[in-house]
Order: C-alpha cells, then sequence, then structure tokens
C-alpha cells in the first residue's frame, strides 16, 4: 500500500505531472529504492489510466529535414510557440500560454496568457528575458502577434532578431512543437485535478523537466 502510494505521487501528483517511466525512474531513484522498483515503476505507468487517455502514436516525416546545430551558448537562439485555446478558461481569465524552449539547454518556459495581442507578448517575452537574458535569435512562426509590428519594434528595441519558421510546416519549429505536446499533455492532467486553477500549476511543471539525465544535472546548472 504504501509503494502504491509513493508510486501514485511520483507519477500522478502536480510534480510528477503524468510523466513517462523513464523521467518517473531518474527522478525516484535518487529518493527511494526497493527490489524490483524499476519494475513496478514501469508496470504502473504503462497501466496508468490516465496516461492512456492521453497517449499520441507518432508518425514518421518521410521527408529528410536538414539537422540544425545546437548553439554555442544558452538562450543565443530560442524557439517560441503559442498553445490555444486552453479549456477551461483559467479562474482569472487565461485562455492561451506562450511556450519557449533554449534550444542550447533545452530550458523551457511557459508564460498564461489572457489575450493574444501584440502587448500581451512582448509583455511576457519580456517577463522571461527579465530572468534568462536576451536573444541574438528568435524562431518563430507566423502568428499575427508574432508579425505585429509592436512585438517586432519590441524585438529590435532588444536587438533580437525573429527568424520565422515556413507556414503550415510545424517540423521547422519542431523542438517547440514537442514542448508544446508534452506541456499539452500535462496540462490536461492538471486541469483534472486542478480544474480552472490551472493557471497556478504552470511553474510546477518544469519540476519533472528541469533534470538533464544525462548529466545528472539540473539544466540551470548549464547557463546559470
Amino acid at each position: 500500500m504504501r509503494k502504491r502510494k509513493i508510486l501514485n505521487n511520483a507519477h500522478e501528483s502536480v510534480f510528477g505531472a503524468h510523466l513517462g517511466a523513464h523521467k518517473t525512474i531518474q527522478r525516484m531513484k535518487f529518493s527511494f529504492y526497493w527490489p524490483g522498483i524499476v519494475k513496478e515503476i514501469k508496470a504502473y505507468c504503462s497501466s496508468c489510466y490516465g496516461c492512456q487517455l492521453r497517449k499520441v502514436i507518432r508518425s514518421v516525416d518521410k521527408i529528410p529535414i536538414t539537422p540544425v546545430s545546437r548553439p554555442e551558448l544558452p538562450f543565443q537562439v530560442v524557439n517560441v510557440d503559442l498553445i490555444d485555446p486552453v479549456d477551461p478558461v483559467s479562474s482569472q481569465g487565461h485562455k492561451y500560454i506562450l511556450c519557449l524552449m533554449d534550444q542550447h539547454s533545452r530550458w523551457p518556459e511557459a508564460i498564461p496568457l489572457k489575450s493574444l495581442t501584440a502587448k500581451s507578448t512582448c509583455e511576457a517575452l519580456l517577463e522571461i528575458f527579465s530572468r534568462t537574458g536576451i536573444p541574438e535569435v528568435i524562431v518563430m512562426d507566423n502568428a499575427t502577434n508574432f508579425t505585429a509590428s509592436l512585438t517586432q519594434e519590441f524585438l529590435k528595441i532588444l536587438g533580437a532578431c525573429p527568424r520565422f519558421s515556413t507556414p503550415y510546416h510545424p517540423e521547422g519549429n519542431g523542438l517547440i512543437e514537442r514542448w508544446n505536446q508534452t506541456l499539452k499533455n500535462m496540462l490536461h492532467h492538471i486541469i483534472r485535478e486542478e480544474g480552472r486553477s490551472w493557471h497556478r500549476h504552470i511553474s510546477r511543471f518544469y519540476y519533472g523537466l528541469i533534470v538533464k539525465f544525462q548529466t545528472q544535472l539540473p539544466v540551470h546548472h548549464l547557463f546559470y
């Protein structure tokens, strides 16, 4: 019974957010051990009802995409995109989420938005850049709030160069698209548990994602 509760908290809580078996194993191994723990974690995750509802079948892109070299420095190049609309609207009126990911460190950010105006977009980007520093290049799609003259002038003042992905070709911004899918899956489970207060838990999503399992170090160690 106690093991079941530990597995439940590690996988289904706000901090666990129904991440896969591999990430759940990596997180738990620092705090818990019992014989057969890895096997039990895999079995628990594979039988999770919430995960089964959100399972995504990924198709392989038959068109080869030229690999892009990773930037040498953290927050030198970032990818930005939007999740919209979120249902239900938060209790504070948030309908959308602005998502950002650093190409070097894979550090993710997500800011809930009440509207998709250029002003709200610039305010969200400024909130992120005040913590991370201003990137040299921002990769984004052709959404109107990104192409708006206010947003372009804002980026010009900051000294950040916008780079637009090809329309109707989401693979061109694939890094942030994968982060969006992860965030959507996690958000689905949080909404089931927390309802319209989901906006309060956005920052907690990172708990299960900020450890680089290849280095066993938090992502922020790569640039702070």
